[in-house]
């Protein structure tokens, strides 16, 4: 995206939004009245949260890089002014009106993003070309904190997901992340994983007790689930209706309403990429690293536990149940049979 960032450039550079000096070019923030306005900053914070230390070429200290010479030991591609490199706004810009046009409807980020770079991108953009609306909807996040600190390469304090998906199914995460609403903090703990996961665990065993086959059909989501994700996308409001969901599910007795509210539970749960999996093999999965018994070896004990009882072995029977719980397996006797699941280990 080189020869477009150029391109950008020389736009700005003709209506008089930037200028060269010594082989730099820089961004005019007095050409721009409304500068500043995303991020809310006065003129003094805005200077003060460039990242940039005043260079003596630069005709306004609020004024940002758009171009600048590099040296042999650094990347570099010719231009108009001379070998350089972008400014680390610019390339966002140029990409964004390549693959997606001068004005997008929404661009997301994390809260310290906001300044200096989604206020510079803005600038860019929006002088580049023709004063257009460049973003209609910006969606900055809150920060990702384990135990209270940022989450960060530099602190080492992070995980990715393919370690965390050894520990817990994909949808465990996705509900963990959506529990908390987007704009705000949200503390990543083993807890949160083990309470995300429980919380879809009763919600798949609704699911499983309530038999018959219905299909998600977004005209069954609850109105009270979707003007929740429309109001600034509240997700945790939005979990907290499929649980309403799953609680009327339970309440009903097996007819037609049943089924009625079980297709607006796996609708409601489809909309948020939740209750995908089928129940018994969602509370059956166990994680790819760990020492768990095998699905048969379970099968066998509930089997030997079903014929001491029978046996009025009530002692061995016990036994086996506590032998199960410590690997955690739990165990649910009702009229159809033994049901069996596995519950969040640590």
């Amino acid at each position: 995206h080189i020869d477009t960032m150029i391109r950008m450039i020389e736009t700005l550079l003709e209506t008089d939004h930037a200028y060269a000096a010594e082989g730099h070019v820089l961004f005019s923030v007095s050409s721009m009245p409304a500068y500043g306005r995303l991020s809310g900053r006065n003129r003094e914070d805005m200077i003060a949260g460039a990242r940039v230390e005043v260079a003596p070429y630069k005709r306004d200290p609020a004024d940002f890089v758009l171009w600048k010479p590099s040296t042999e030991d650094l990347p570099g591609w010719p231009s108009p002014w001379g070998r350089g490199r972008p400014g680390w706004h610019l390339e966002c810009s140029s990409m964004i009106e390549t693959h997606l046009g001068e004005t997008i409807d929404i661009h997301g980020g994390g809260q310290d993003l906001i300044f200096p770079h989604h206020e510079n991108e803005i600038a860019q953009s929006t002088c580049a070309h023709g004063n257009k609306t460049f973003v209609r909807f910006w969606v900055h996040n809150g920060y990702v904190t384990v135990s209270g600190d940022k989450m960060s390469k530099s602190l080492g304090n992070f995980f990715t997901l393919r370690e965390l998906l050894q520990q817990f199914p994909g949808e465990a995460i996705r509900y963990g992340l959506l529990s908390g609403h987007y704009r705000k903090p949200l503390d990543w703990s083993p807890e949160l994983m083990h309470q995300a996961k429980s919380s879809l665990d009763r919600l798949y065993q609704t699911l499983e007790v309530n038999k018959g086959e219905v299909e998600p059909d977004e005209n069954a989501i609850p109105e009270e689930l979707l003007a929740a994700l429309e109001d600034d996308l509240n997700t945790p409001l939005a979990l907290s209706h499929l649980h309403e969901i799953s609680h009327r599910l339970n309440s009903t007795k097996g007819d037609e309403e049943s089924m009625t509210i079980k297709k607006a539970l796996l609708s409601a749960g489809e909309l948020l990429g939740l209750l995908q999996q089928e129940p018994t093999a969602w509370l059956r999965w166990a994680p790819p690293s760990g020492d768990t018994l095998a699905d048969d070896t379970i099968e066998a004990l509930i089997h030997e536990r079903n014929e001491a009882r029978q046996a009025r072995d009530f002692n061995r029977a016990d036994a086996i149940r506590e032998q199960l719980s410590a690997q955690n397996v739990q165990l649910e006797d009702t009229p159809a049979g033994t049901r069996w699941r596995r519950s969040p280990t640590g």
